[in-house]
């Protein structure tokens, strides 16, 4: 039957397959839509399907693939424009569909046009939408997406932390690092991240560097140097960083471990390339070894770091520096 023919064309797109999909769909507006489309998604047309003489998922299958287009051609406003289309149609369609298109409309909306207040309006609909069906994944994928928008306005307005990390624990839920590791990987990442940018005004704050020292150490199970650099670079900083601080009774250990982890990072970065970040991963390294009493070490580590700094003119920082060695000179005459 026809709906063979077509689906033969999906399956396997191939010019000799568009042309009897074509014949095949003749007359019939919906299966036309879907011939359009896959033809478009596999390169066998430039034009993609329109929805002038369909409704529900055909019309909205339609627009989502001239919003696709409408991308390639960086026209944001024209695809931002056919999704929220495709959205309300789609709502008469079902929770499912219309919660996807949520969806993708919160996301060209944070990811292509950074607006991110905007986007997480459109995330708490699409999550508010999808929690009457069955798509446990689409929603955790959207929690994710939600904390990452979250997170990044938290640069200017601290108190979106608390949220952002809330809506990290809720994409857990689903998440698993035997299931879906990159994700698991990433929610933990940043609740590690998102956990250590807060501040510590009391005692039971501390808590907080536990969770993120886990949180990190779950993501650094997944992320290796070789498949995702940046990402196993930022959570290895950020776990030595917190180790440095974090309340134990084997401190020792841990800032030994610390410095490690810096020696880590500094053989996969370039002090050519980026010598103020290779900089500031040897002044970190420098403070783990000054609290470990290896103070010629932490000197060396400091004043290298202090020469990339004054080449980079990064004049608050030196001052840190300074700060960091006149301390250590104290600690070794008092030594003496």
């Amino acid at each position: 039957g026809p709906d063979d023919v077509i689906n033969r064309l999906v399956l396997s797109p191939t010019p000799e397959h568009l042309e009897a999909a074509l014949a095949a769909a003749a007359g019939d507006p919906r299966r036309s839509v879907v011939v359009a489309a896959a033809a478009y998604a596999s390169n066998l047309s430039d034009e993609p399907p329109v929805a002038d003489e369909v409704d529900g998922e055909f019309a909205v299958l339609a627009l989502t693939m001239r919003a696709a287009r409408a991308m390639e051609f960086t026209d944001a406003p024209g695809a931002l424009r056919l999704l929220k289309e495709a959205a309300e149609i789609a709502a008469g369609v079902g929770p499912a569909l219309h919660g996807r298109l949520l969806g993708m409309v919160a996301e060209h909306r944070f990811r292509t046009q950074h607006a991110i207040e905007a986007s997480i309006e459109w995330y708490d609909r699409a999550i508010d939408v999808l929690a009457s069906t069955n798509l446990a994944e689409v929603r955790a994928g959207l929690q994710l997406e939600r904390g990452l928008a979250l997170h990044q306005l938290a640069d200017v307005q601290p108190h979106r932390l608390m949220p952002a990390i809330r809506s990290y624990q809720s994409a857990l839920i689903q998440f698993t690092e035997e299931r879906d590791p990159e994700r698991f990987a990433t929610a933990n990442m940043h609740i590690g991240i998102a956990y250590l940018s807060l501040p510590m005004t009391q005692a039971t704050d501390q808590v907080r560097l536990g969770v993120a020292v886990q949180s990190l150490r779950a993501a650094l199970r997944v992320f290796s140097p070789d498949t995702h650099p940046w990402e196993w670079s930022s959570s290895k900083m950020n776990l030595a960083n917190a180790l440095q601080y974090l309340p134990s009774t084997h401190r020792e250990q841990n800032l030994a471990e610390a410095v490690e982890m810096y020696d880590d990072v500094l053989a996969h970065r370039s002090r050519v390339s980026d010598p103020a970040g290779y900089a500031r991963v040897l002044a970190n390294q420098a403070n783990a070894l000054a609290h470990l009493g290896r103070f010629e070490t932490a000197i060396e580590k400091y004043v290298d770091a202090r020469a990339l700094f004054v080449a980079a003119n990064e004049p608050d920082v030196i001052e840190v520096i300074d700060a960091q060695l006149a301390e250590i000179d104290a600690a070794q005459e008092a030594a003496s």
